[in-house]
């Protein structure tokens, strides 16, 4: 099993100097990827309840983001800058809000990065609980579930053929070429949501499935809901990447309840509980290490 970290968190730990010493620092210890969250706008108000206050690092009852002027890193550059930084941890998206990108722009600039980083790139994607962002980028709120479809598969489709063409309901082109071309063959393309909406997407479409607030005890349950769903979309459960975001509360015997349910990877938050200055934050990742990288060395 393999263990990847976000230390990602609006304000300091946005800044270029935070990111790339910390991901300097993951990728010594051990850690496997490094994980970049999603908001292009913050509001000092919302009309939209956020969905994890249970397991945020914030109070369930503040706004998701207390702050709306601290600053947040665009993914993107985030994932560019720390893999020029790195040599081998993967970098990916947990989550980047599919619907609110241009997903022919989008496949270029990814493509792009994962030519450059050695094909260290995995593409995390989830349709979004801000409403409020959404209305304001301009996107289609009620139907960015469908967007979402067709915007991974237009982007698939950019990466994988020659003279390609996709003919979609927002998204159409023919005999287009996009180069260079994905290290791996293609960009894996990972789902994140708890829902059983969102999980009939990682059925249908994903390469793997990022779970966040899933309980413990009800993993081996979801697990075993994803396997048929996939099944009955003709795909091979067997094929599917399964993360599982862990925590500073996460436990030893957690983890391994998370293994035996059918978790391939665990994705530790430690978003907002980082130091800045360089000696504490090491102390920090080095705790965090020992407590689950060198944990499922065991395993």
């Amino acid at each position: 099993m393999k263990v990847g970290v976000c230390c990602e968190f609006p304000g300091v730990c946005s800044s270029g100097d935070f990111l790339k010493r910390s991901a300097q620092i993951s990728e010594t210890l051990g850690f496997a990827s490094y994980w970049f969250g999603e908001h292009v706008l913050l509001f000092g108000s919302y009309e939209s309840v956020y969905p994890y206050g249970d397991v945020s690092s914030w109070g369930k009852d503040e706004p998701p983001i207390p702050d709306p002027r601290s600053p947040f890193v665009d993914p993107v550059i985030g994932m560019t800058w720390v893999a020029a930084a790195t040599s081998t941890i993967e970098v990916g998206t947990a989550v980047m809000i599919l619907p609110q990108r241009n997903p022919v722009v989008l496949a270029k600039e990814l493509v792009c990065l994962d030519e450059m980083s050695g094909g260290r790139l995995t593409l995390g994607v989830g349709v979004g609980w801000c409403k409020d962002e959404g209305v304001a980028i301009g996107i289609d709120w009620a139907n960015r579930g469908k967007l979402t479809d067709e915007y991974i598969a237009a982007m698939r489709t950019l990466w994988t053929e020659d003279a390609a063409e996709f003919y979609g309901d927002t998204v159409s082109f023919s005999d287009a070429y996009m180069y260079p071309r994905p290290v791996n063959g293609s960009i894996p393309v990972m789902v994140g949501g708890d829902s059983t909406i969102a999980m009939r997407r990682v059925a249908r479409t994903g390469d793997g499935w990022l779970a966040y607030s899933v309980p413990v005890d009800e993993m081996a349950d979801k697990v075993r809901q994803l396997r048929q769903l996939t099944e009955e979309q003709g795909r091979d459960p067997d094929a599917l990447r399964i993360s599982k975001a862990i925590f500073s509360y996460t436990t030893k015997d957690d983890m391994e309840k998370l293994r035996e349910a059918g978790v391939h990877e665990f994705l530790l938050f430690k978003s907002g509980e980082l130091a800045f200055e360089q000696a504490e934050l090491t102390e920090q990742l080095e705790e965090a290490a020992a407590a689950t990288v060198e944990v499922v060395k065991d395993w």
